[in-house]
């Protein structure tokens, strides 16, 4: 069986997934605009937004062995993406990934699959917010010969997959909890292979240290913030389940997981500008099989809302 590599698939402002080894797998997905921890979960009529993120991830060195294909050592994920408000209820949004993964014996890149969300508010009342989102993973992402071993790299999977969740959050003046669920059913991708459905589940507790900006506001008259810069703190959980891959119709033992991640972070923000930046360390790592676990992952942004 000719060993296949599945990096990773970013989703706008949240968790993503990635493999450790050339034979394990991950599509990393998101769902909410927790950079903002404002819990708000739509933007405003008519404001459009443009962001970008990297991601550092490390893979830990364990028992897993190494035979033909390398084990990655850590992943860089660099995505761009758009968010636009065509209601004060319904945003849609884009988002592509390029993905950088690298080992003890060299690296390789590429660009990922293309992800589009709406988010729908269905409530929206005494600073508590209810939302859905549906949406779609398109098959844009790269398949092809490894540089640093004898596998194939997949950017992506090669597949139409579709999107579903929820979110909630509640408001207390300067203390803000933001929910959300996703789940993303997998197709058969390249060469017909099965690369796991994938869930996240997260929760977001933020503090408004100072400040706060017009990205805050769903009042459309509120185009003044009352201070230029804004600092918000926040902690939480994130939950991913994967499941296991499929290649030939055979199920690889040796992949699939749960993980849990322990996260803490802030969004420094200066009129329509916020840089989120979030650490996060599993203290969760249900790996199914022989795989080396989870590390650490670091992530940074920058927003411009217009």
């Amino acid at each position: 069986m000719k060993k296949i590599l599945l990096s990773v698939v970013a989703l706008l402002t949240t968790i993503v997934t990635y493999s450790q080894c050339a034979c394990c797998a991950g599509v990393g997905i998101g769902a909410t605009n927790g950079d903002y921890n404002n819990g708000i979960l739509t933007l405003p009529k008519k404001m459009f937004v443009i962001e970008t993120y990297s991601d550092y991830r490390t893979i830990k060195k364990g028992d897993a062995p190494e035979m033909d294909e390398k084990l990655l050592t850590n992943m860089r994920i660099n995505s761009i993406g758009v968010r636009y408000g065509i209601t004060k209820r319904l945003t849609v949004s884009a988002m592509i990934p390029y993905v950088s993964l690298n080992t003890n014996d060299g690296s390789d890149s590429g660009f990922g699959d293309l992800i589009l969300l709406g988010t729908y508010s269905i409530y929206q009342k005494n600073n508590l917010n209810f939302a859905i989102q549906g949406g779609i993973k398109l098959p844009t992402g790269i398949q092809k010969d490894s540089n640093f071993d004898d596998s194939t790299i997949i950017i992506g999977s090669g597949s139409y997959d579709p999107m579903a969740g929820i979110l909630a959050s509640k408001k207390w003046n300067k203390i803000t909890l933001n929910t959300n669920v996703l789940y993303k059913k997998a197709n058969p991708g390249f060469e017909n292979n099965y690369y796991g459905s994938l869930s996240t589940q997260n929760l977001t507790l933020s503090y408004k240290i100072k400040g706060e900006t017009a990205i805050c506001s769903l009042d459309e008259n509120d185009k003044k913030p009352k201070t230029n810069f804004g600092l918000t703190a926040n902690l939480g959980y994130t939950g991913e389940w994967l499941d296991m891959l499929k290649e030939n119709d055979i199920v690889d033992e040796n992949s699939g997981h749960y993980l849990g991640l322990a996260n803490l972070g802030a969004t420094f923000s200066y009129k329509k500008w916020a840089i989120p930046v979030n650490f996060s360390e599993p203290f969760i790592n249900h790996m199914n099989g022989m795989q080396n676990n989870f590390g650490f992952r670091f992530r940074i942004g920058i927003i411009r809302a217009f």
